[in-house]
């Protein structure tokens, strides 16, 4: 069992270390995508103001449209936006808090870059899904493992001393396994049962037409295919319309209005709307698909209400899911936490930190014990030595180059977004060499840290200085979102160096200690 814990954590410790990190960042991808977008600011509308607005601004640039969607802000994301569906030609629209509509917004991955190379590790189309997921099932078995090998649980979780670095390390490798237990179990179970039928394809070959791919669309309920019939003609379908909307309009009016009462009646919370889709615009049987929020559930997909869009009558909705469906659905829902209010988010925010910190002191546990030994291969010592620097200390550098690359790169630069993943890997692959060309790993570890340190100092100081009108208008309507990443940079960066301080004097002692060593040992020559 020791055994398969040390080599499970050796072979994929860096791979582990790379999905949980940008994992943890995930819980905050909305967030993160607003932050990176300067012209992302609080929405202040009501949800009705804004819907009588799209619809408005929908009926005047895309009458003809086939379908109408449009995505209403939270308070995570602030994104408003309109889309609409020609053919094979979509067409999108964002609006600000002024009702008008964003020209040239900021291309950016955003956080969208880290949720995706957590799961996929930027090979879509290269089998990253299965390396993550045989990640997963390996972390599973060094939880387990583990559990066996920290056995003394009382023991170990009341065990900390920091007298001695390397007694630090282990006790709060085994302090921090203990505490991550429940949550490192429920990500990586939830996590392979996301993609349980690409894991396990041979029920799904077996027993459902197209297989693999099809057994989705089989299982999933869904509506009919929607059949147009007439067009709307003229205004008498119109019932309850705002006095702002005149029903003289040439272009039919959907009754959104008797839509939201029904709305309101069923769904209680303060902006229940999620995202609004209306298939089949001017047609008699067009119908409207009403998306709930997600924050009021843990599953991953919220209720949906579906109406007839220019009565406004009710109409059958989505057959309720197999319990099998609902039970993966809630596991996803899990483990991305869209249900999580601000303060479990950081909850589990510091648990998937904690999660990072019990991967890299496996390794560095590894590491010091192997160099007590004369059996060990220097080369396979020095690799993982060198390896732990640019996986731990190079991820952590290479995703603040990210947020400094989207402060200082034009916003007219073609490929920006491009340039900015670019920016996450050069830096990545640069500290790699940097840790092999070091004699010494902790030099590198310090600069490193220092390094990283410094770039989160300059993110703050380009956000003082740049960005003050973003930050005035931020404090005018209380936007704490954007706000709260310029402390958070600060703390970072305070952390980042005092762990550099740390290495460094821990390096200076050793020095000095080595010093003391060698006249020791030429006068015991002498005398002998």
């Amino acid at each position: 069992m020791i055994w398969l814990h040390t080599y499970l954590g050796v072979i994929l410790g860096w791979l582990l270390f790379a999905i949980f990190f940008t994992g943890t960042l995930s819980y905050f991808t909305p967030e993160i995508t607003r932050y990176l977008m300067p012209e992302r600011g609080s929405i202040s509308q009501s949800q009705q103001s804004m819907l009588a607005h799209s619809f408005t601004y929908l009926n005047e640039h895309a009458g003809e449209a086939e379908q109408w969607r449009i995505a209403l802000p939270s308070e995570r994301s602030a994104l408003w936006s309109v889309q609409w569906r020609e053919g094979k030609q979509r067409q999108t629209v964002t609006f600000n808090n002024q009702l008008a509509a964003r020209e040239n917004e900021t291309e950016t991955k955003g956080g969208l870059f880290f949720r995706n190379f957590h799961y996929t590790l930027q090979l879509r189309g290269y089998g990253g899904r299965y390396i993550a997921g045989i990640a997963a099932m390996a972390m599973l078995l060094a939880i387990f493992t583990g559990i066996y090998t920290h056995r003394r649980f009382f023991k170990d979780f009341f065990t900390l001393r920091p007298q001695k670095l390397k007694k630090w390390t282990t006790d709060f490798h085994a302090l921090a396994g203990i505490l991550t237990i429940p949550f490192c179990i429920m990500i990586c179970l939830s996590g392979i049962f996301i993609y349980a039928i690409m894991y396990l394809p041979y029920t799904a070959n077996a027993n459902f037409e197209r297989g693999e791919r099809g057994v989705n669309s089989q299982i999933i309920p869904s509506l009919p295919s929607l059949q147009l019939g007439e067009k709307v003609i003229g205004s008498d379908h119109l019932l309850n319309v705002p006095p702002s909307m005149s029903p003289s309009m040439p272009v039919p009016v959907p009754n959104y209005a008797h839509i939201q009462e029904k709305i309101a009646n069923q769904w209680r919370e303060p902006n229940p709307i999620a995202r609004i889709t209306v298939e089949g615009v001017g047609y008699k049987n067009s119908r409207m698909i009403v998306e709930r929020s997600k924050a009021t559930t843990v599953s991953n997909r919220a209720d949906r209400l579906v109406f007839e869009t220019y009565t406004g009558e009710s109409l059958k909705g989505y057959d309720d899911e197999t319990v099998p469906a609902q039970i993966r659905r809630i596991l996803y829902g899990l483990h991305q936490a869209n249900f999580a209010p601000i303060g479990m988010r950081w909850l589990l925010f510091g648990l998937g930190i904690l999660g990072c910190a019990l991967i890299a002191t496996g390794n560095i546990i590894w590491v010091t014990q192997r160099k007590k030994s004369a059996k060990q291969n220097p080369f396979t010592l020095a690799l993982v030595e060198k390896g732990n620097v640019a996986a731990v200390a190079g991820l952590i550098l290479a995703s603040v180059s990210f947020f400094i690359a989207n402060k200082l790169i034009a916003h007219d630069v073609a490929g920006r977004a491009q340039l900015e993943v670019n920016t996450f890997f050069t830096v990545w692959a640069l500290s790699a060499v940097h840790a092999l060309w070091r004699a010494k790993a902790a030099v590198a570890w310090k600069e490193q840290f220092a390094l990283a340190s410094g770039l989160c100092f300059a993110t703050v100081a380009i956000e003082l200085v740049l960005f003050k009108d973003r930050i005035a208008n931020s404090i005018e309507y209380l936007d704490s979102v954007y706000l709260s990443f310029i402390p958070a940079f600060f703390v970072s960066g305070i952390i980042l160096y005092w762990t550099a301080k740390k290495i460094g004097l821990r390096i200076a002692n050793a020095d000095i200690s080595a010093k003391d060593t060698k006249p020791s040992t030429c006068v015991k020559k002498e005398q002998e």
